[in-house]
């Protein structure tokens, strides 16, 4: 019945919490492999602008480079970002059932006791 039912939603929503996670795992992964390549390419155009200098078009595409790095990485941390409040929205939902839930097993408890001492 309703109980069932929503029982089976607080499963779903428990199941979607957990997903939501190991994504979370992925993207943040993603963001410090994004973070060391920027830092290893900054790392070596100082290094180059230090030393021998950088030929115009080279620098053009480091630079290139570097921005493109940038984007994806504000992406993911945006995304991230986005599925953190999803996660945060569902976690409520998630506790909001479980409470209600527990008040309907209880109120079923009762009603049973009573048709049983009848």
């Amino acid at each position: 019945g309703e109980g069932a039912s929503r029982a089976s939603l607080a499963e779903t929503l428990a199941t979607l919490a957990t997903a939501m996670d190991v994504s979370l795992e992925g993207f943040e992964a993603r963001a410090r492999d994004a973070e060391e390549r920027l830092s290893r390419i900054e790392a070596k155009l100082a290094n180059r602008q230090g030393g021998q200098g950088v030929g115009g078009e080279k620098l053009k595409d480091i630079l290139t480079v570097l921005y493109d790095v940038r984007k994806v990485l504000g992406k993911e941390m945006h995304e991230k970002m986005l599925s953190e409040r999803k996660q945060c929205t569902l976690e409520s939902e998630l506790a909001k059932l479980s409470e209600e839930n527990s008040k309907l097993r209880y109120q079923v408890l009762h009603l049973k006791r009573n048709l049983s001492e009848k």
